[in-house]
């Protein structure tokens, strides 16, 4: 716990100046996983003297009321506190167990020690040894628990922490709303802070104490204004609520599907929002900023790399509708407005209306409240005389919604929210007297069709295809830089953004698209560690209404988990052979789950790099034409190295360029072995429907058994070894006047089985095989209508910038596909 020294002058200014505060609530600290994301977060995300507002962890505040109900209900039937005992063994076995997964060691003895005593408390009261009258004071355990193993983590994963029990600084006056004594509440928690600087402080949320040191409760949304009055005693420039939404949208994402985040919220507009009934954050969080200096930034606990929604002094921007919001139900309260009393009586009640307006030819005024109010209206209504209770009729079957922003009848979205409103039956519709806010009272409950058709009219929606690249090696650069030259073209057809750029340990990611200008230094500062298994899942949330991932590595590993981004909702475009040649069993599955969930799958690129060799094939097929055979040369790199071979060059030295070059594979062995061609003409062959494994294939490997499971830098050095064989390889062909090359091809037979063979063949000197551009691939292609003269494709089969080509190729095909699906 800590302790406090009077601070300086300098210290208190230097805590202004540099210390933010976090808040996290009880869904972000549910389970041991949750509270070890906080840790990461509150430590890459936070500065070291920053402060960390904590609520309960995930249902226990629930869970202690639940306990106090059935421990009243007890005493007052005589019962016994069997019910309590239960709930409180079960409250025990949470929180203990939070510590034994999250601590180790002494300091995991430590804090279970401290839990013992607290519980030892709880069960004296059940007991009735010991007499707790306030409710607030059980309630107070719950954030006492979280700030106090959540400091633990962080020492125990070497960072300086303490927690700060709220009740040791934050004085306030008992009320239905506890009034805060500010200047004493500040001076106490400045002593504590100022001196430790780096020093991270957890502190509990929800709780304060009067002067007498009895505890209180800070009411609905607590936490959220612990946050903020903690920041407002402190002067701090930021305080950031962590929460389970990536901030604020143009509308509730759960009800409207083509939403986008907002990133900045004026503090009338967050207000009215929230007035408004999308609550984001409750009015009184807002109560205690200083308006000229503090930001609230609202960001998502669960995807960090989410746009946030930053909320401040914007007031000098530009007439915006921001935010259509809605409410399925509301009730109005028709007031006789000849009993003035009453109208000055629930004109002074402290729930403020959603809109209210008068009727003056009828002698009416209206009040329209959430229909969550209705309760506190009803027992209002109670405490009035009858006479009052009679001028007064409630009445249902309304609905309400607003269009949210600044000088809002100044905007373009005001006049598209009027037009959409005039098919809909009003019973009223005006513009808030600040002018954040136009809202309309409908005739009728109001659905979801309503919304989204409102929302498209007023926010110009255009389809948009969120982009995860994969592997940010040589075609991945390449492919980047490609995008970055042609984005105007392709944000044509839709909005395209790069969410997220992955190497095999590390992600750079956003939902808001990243900025590439640069994006190698970004990467190196942004980028962070990540599972790509635990990554898929939330993809399905990304705000976009297409998403698709681009494989430009060689790992099985990301191959593997093709059927897990089609069931999310993601299509692939792969350069990445390692899927399409698969396993039969694999392979199959891939297909299934892909036709399942109607997605897209793009590959050509794995074969003929840049080459349109699949869309040929498939033009054919589609046609009506029937695939023979396909031979030539398969492999880029193949024929870059055999094209450049002579009895002058060594074998060992070409490779070692290509790979320079980025014209192999990672790993060259891949090429030598001939896999790499392997994969290739399984994907040919199963694109042209034909049953082929790896086992049906006869392969002629240029790679020396012994030089095949070494680690890949021995082998780099051993390469040398190979260059005796090849040597005589050479001098073989020569003999003849032929040189050797490496063919594949694969025929299907009369009984519709499949011959296929990768090898080394002479070639005479004069053949077309023989003297290709280096690097060139070829493909020999018999079919039903090209069975005297074949037809043939070839060009460029390897090389970075020809293979980023093709994959753009790829998205193009996407991009119309779905653009087509769409119209």
């Amino acid at each position: 716990m800590a302790s406090s020294t009077a601070p300086s002058a300098e210290q208190i200014q230097i805590v202004a100046d540099q210390v933010q505060v976090h808040k996290f609530g009880g869904s972000s600290l549910a389970d041991g996983f949750c509270y070890r994301r906080v840790a990461r977060i509150v430590t890459e995300y936070g500065g070291a003297s920053d402060l960390v507002v904590v609520s309960a962890a995930g249902d226990t505040t629930n869970r202690i009321l639940a306990i106090i109900d059935a421990h009243q209900q007890a005493q007052a039937t005589g019962d016994g506190t069997g019910i309590a005992q239960v709930l409180l063994n079960q409250l025990k076995k949470y929180q203990q167990g939070l510590i034994e997964d999250l601590l180790t060691g002494d300091r995991c003895a430590e804090i279970l020690a401290q839990s013992n005593h607290d519980f030892a408390r709880w069960q004296a009261w059940l007991d009735g040894k010991e007499i707790i009258e306030r409710r607030a004071e059980l309630l107070s355990y719950g954030e006492l628990w979280s700030a106090r193993l959540l400091s633990a983590l962080l020492q125990q994963q070497g960072f300086q922490a303490d927690y700060i029990d709220a009740r040791t600084f934050l004085t306030a006056d008992d009320a239905p709303e506890p009034h805060i004594r500010v200047d004493s509440s500040r001076r106490a928690l400045l002593e504590i802070i100022a001196p430790r600087a780096g020093t991270r402080f957890v502190v509990t949320g929800f709780i304060c104490a009067d002067p007498d040191g009895n505890s209180l409760i800070l009411g609905r949304n607590g936490s959220d204004y612990s946050a903020t009055l903690i920041g407002s005693l402190i002067d701090a420039k930021q305080v950031t609520i962590w929460k389970d939404v990536a901030g604020v949208y143009s509308a509730d994402p759960r009800k409207v599907k083509r939403v986008s985040s907002l990133a900045s919220l004026d503090w009338q507009e967050a207000e009215e929002l929230a007035r408004l009934g999308s609550p984001v954050l409750h009015p009184r969080t807002f109560q205690p900023v200083n308006r000229e200096r503090m930001v609230i930034a609202v960001r998502s606990s669960l995807k960090v790399e989410n746009q946030q929604t930053r909320i401040g002094q914007y007031s000098d921007a530009e007439p915006q509708g921001k935010v259509l919001t809605g409410l399925g139900e509301v009730v109005l309260f028709r007031v006789d407005m000849n009993n003035a009393h009453l109208v000055e009586q629930i004109e002074a009640l402290e729930l403020t209306p959603l809109i209210s307006w008068n009727e003056i030819p009828q002698q009416h005024a209206f009040y329209a409240y959430h229909q969550n109010h209705l309760d506190y209206m009803e027992r209002w209504l109670e405490q009035l005389e009858p006479a009052d209770r009679d001028a007064i009729t409630p009445l249902s079957g309304y609905s309400m919604i607003a269009l949210v922003g600044h000088r809002i009848k100044e905007c373009a979205h005001y006049q598209t929210f009027a037009e959409e409103l005039k098919t809909q039956t009003l019973r009223h519709f005006s513009v808030a007297p600040e002018q954040n806010s136009a809202v309309a009272i409908l005739e009728q409950k109001l659905d979801n069709g309503l919304l989204n058709r409102v929302h498209s009219q007023l926010f110009n929606y255009r389809r948009s295809l969120g982009v995860l690249v994969v592997g940010r090696g040589n075609i991945g650069s390449a492919w980047l830089a490609l995008f970055r030259r042609l984005r105007e073209r392709i944000n044509e057809q839709m909005d395209v953004r790069i969410i997220g750029i992955l190497n095999s340990k590390r992600m750079w990611f956003d939902y808001a698209g990243l900025e590439l200008t640069d994006w190698e230094q970004s990467f190196e500062q942004l980028a962070r560690p990540y599972e790509l298994s635990k990554l898929i899942p939330e993809l399905a949330n990304a705000p976009y209404d297409e998403l698709v991932m681009l494989d430009l590595t060689d790992a099985v590993a990301v191959a593997q988990l093709y059927p897990s981004f089609f069931a999310n909702g993601v299509h692939i475009i792969s350069a990445n052979k390692r899927g399409g040649s698969a396993e039969e069993g694999q392979y199959n599955e891939i297909r299934t789950i892909q036709h399942e969930y109607k997605r897209e799958w793009y590959y050509n690129t794995t074969v003929g790099a840049g080459l349109p060799l699949n869309y040929a094939l498939n033009d054919l097929r589609n046609s009506g034409d029937e695939i023979r055979s396909i031979s030539g040369i398969f492999s880029g790199t193949m024929s870059w190295l055999f094209e450049n071979f002579t009895p002058e060059v060594k074998f060992s030295d070409l490779v070692r360029d290509a790979k320079q070059r980025g014209l192999t594979e990672p790993d060259p062995r891949e090429d030598l072995s001939c896999q790499d061609i392997v994969r290739k003409m399984l994907i040919l062959a199963r694109e042209i429907g034909l049953k082929l494994d790896w086992q049906d294939i006869d392969v002629e490997s240029l790679l020396p058994e012994h030089l095949s499971e070494l680690p890949l830098d021995e082998f780099m050095q051993r390469l040398d070894e190979i260059d005796t064989d090849m040597a005589a390889l050479y001098e073989d062909a020569q003999r003849t006047g032929k040189v050797p090359r490496l063919l594949a091809s694969f025929a299907r037979q009369d009984d519709e089985s499949v011959r296929a063979r990768v090898g080394i063949e002479y070639i005479p000197e004069g053949d077309m095989l023989a003297n290709l551009i280096p690097g060139e691939n070829i493909f020999v292609i018999y079919t039903d209508w090209y069975h005297e003269m074949p037809l043939v494709i070839s060009g460029p089969g390897a090389g970075k910038e020809v293979t980023a080509g093709g994959v753009q190729s790829d998205l193009n095909q996407l991009l119309s596909r779905l653009s087509h699906k769409d119209s």
